[in-house]
Protein backbone atom coordinates (compact mmCIF):
# COMPACT_ATOMS: atom_id res chain seq x y z
CA UNK A 1 0.00 0.00 0.00
CA UNK A 2 0.77 3.35 -0.59
CA UNK A 3 -0.53 6.04 1.07
CA UNK A 4 -0.20 10.28 0.18
CA UNK A 5 -0.59 13.42 1.19
CA UNK A 6 -0.97 16.24 -1.09
CA UNK A 7 -0.73 19.89 -0.53
CA UNK A 8 -2.52 21.28 -2.76
CA UNK A 9 -2.09 24.99 -4.72
CA UNK A 10 -3.38 26.30 -7.76
CA UNK A 11 -0.21 25.70 -10.04
CA UNK A 12 1.30 23.09 -8.01
CA UNK A 13 0.89 20.51 -5.42
CA UNK A 14 3.12 18.65 -2.82
CA UNK A 15 3.17 14.80 -2.72
CA UNK A 16 4.69 13.47 0.35
CA UNK A 17 4.76 9.69 -0.01
CA UNK A 18 4.69 6.74 2.50
CA UNK A 19 4.44 2.83 2.76
CA UNK A 20 3.07 0.14 5.02
CA UNK A 21 6.16 -0.48 5.95
CA UNK A 22 7.31 2.92 7.37
CA UNK A 23 6.54 3.61 10.68
CA UNK A 24 5.20 7.18 11.58
CA UNK A 25 8.17 8.10 13.46
CA UNK A 26 10.58 6.80 10.74
CA UNK A 27 12.20 9.11 8.08
CA UNK A 28 10.88 5.95 5.53
CA UNK A 29 8.92 8.94 3.19
CA UNK A 30 9.64 11.22 0.09
CA UNK A 31 8.38 14.32 -1.29
CA UNK A 32 7.96 15.67 -4.38
CA UNK A 33 6.39 18.87 -5.95
CA UNK A 34 4.68 18.60 -9.19
CA UNK A 35 2.71 21.67 -11.62
CA UNK A 36 -0.52 21.36 -12.50
CA UNK A 37 -0.09 21.02 -15.69
CA UNK A 38 -0.15 18.14 -18.32
CA UNK A 39 3.23 17.21 -18.07
CA UNK A 40 3.48 17.41 -14.09
CA UNK A 41 -0.32 15.29 -13.78
CA UNK A 42 2.24 12.48 -16.17
CA UNK A 43 5.26 12.73 -13.91
CA UNK A 44 2.56 12.32 -10.82
CA UNK A 45 0.83 9.51 -12.44
CA UNK A 46 3.43 7.53 -12.88
CA UNK A 47 4.35 7.58 -9.00
CA UNK A 48 0.92 6.10 -8.22
CA UNK A 49 0.22 2.59 -7.61
CA UNK A 50 -3.35 1.22 -7.79
CA UNK A 51 -3.24 0.80 -3.86
CA UNK A 52 -3.01 4.07 -3.23
CA UNK A 53 -4.53 5.92 -0.38
CA UNK A 54 -4.48 9.53 -1.09
CA UNK A 55 -5.80 12.64 0.97
CA UNK A 56 -6.08 15.89 0.06
CA UNK A 57 -6.65 19.05 1.68
CA UNK A 58 -9.80 20.94 0.95
CA UNK A 59 -8.88 23.82 -1.68
CA UNK A 60 -10.97 25.61 -4.50
CA UNK A 61 -9.24 23.19 -6.93
CA UNK A 62 -9.71 20.21 -4.72
CA UNK A 63 -12.32 18.55 -6.67
CA UNK A 64 -11.65 19.10 -9.93
CA UNK A 65 -8.13 17.56 -9.02
CA UNK A 66 -9.50 14.82 -7.00
CA UNK A 67 -11.36 14.13 -10.34
CA UNK A 68 -8.22 13.66 -12.22
CA UNK A 69 -6.13 11.35 -10.18
CA UNK A 70 -9.08 9.11 -8.70
CA UNK A 71 -9.13 6.11 -11.59
CA UNK A 72 -5.32 6.12 -10.58
CA UNK A 73 -6.03 4.94 -7.16
CA UNK A 74 -7.47 2.96 -4.29
CA UNK A 75 -9.00 5.62 -2.48
CA UNK A 76 -8.93 9.90 -1.97
CA UNK A 77 -10.27 11.48 1.01
CA UNK A 78 -10.68 15.13 1.13
CA UNK A 79 -9.51 16.68 4.23
CA UNK A 80 -11.44 19.24 5.71
CA UNK A 81 -8.43 21.22 7.33
CA UNK A 82 -10.39 22.87 10.09
CA UNK A 83 -11.49 19.49 11.73
CA UNK A 84 -7.91 18.09 11.29
CA UNK A 85 -6.69 20.12 14.22
CA UNK A 86 -2.78 18.37 13.36
CA UNK A 87 -3.08 20.76 10.54
CA UNK A 88 -4.73 23.70 11.31
CA UNK A 89 -3.24 24.34 14.70
CA UNK A 90 0.55 23.82 13.42
CA UNK A 91 2.86 26.51 13.83
CA UNK A 92 3.70 26.03 9.57
CA UNK A 93 1.84 24.82 7.28
CA UNK A 94 3.89 25.01 4.42
CA UNK A 95 3.99 22.14 1.66
CA UNK A 96 6.14 20.03 2.34
CA UNK A 97 5.84 19.74 6.39
CA UNK A 98 1.71 20.11 5.39
CA UNK A 99 1.50 17.05 2.74
CA UNK A 100 4.20 15.43 5.30
CA UNK A 101 0.94 15.63 8.14
CA UNK A 102 -1.40 14.73 5.42
CA UNK A 103 0.44 11.60 4.77
CA UNK A 104 0.62 10.57 8.54
CA UNK A 105 -3.07 11.35 8.67
CA UNK A 106 -3.84 8.64 5.78
CA UNK A 107 -1.29 6.29 6.58
CA UNK A 108 -2.76 6.00 9.96
CA UNK A 109 -6.73 5.36 8.99
CA UNK A 110 -5.45 3.92 5.48
CA UNK A 111 -3.97 0.76 7.85
CA UNK A 112 -7.32 -0.33 9.00
CA UNK A 113 -8.61 -0.09 5.01
CA UNK A 114 -8.70 -2.51 2.57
Amino acid sequence: MQFIGIDLHTNRFTCCYRDENSSVNQKAKRTETFDLTDEGLAAFYKTLTEAAYVLVEATITTFAFVRLIRSHVKEVVIANTYELKQISLAGTNTDKPGADKLSRIIKTQGQGVG
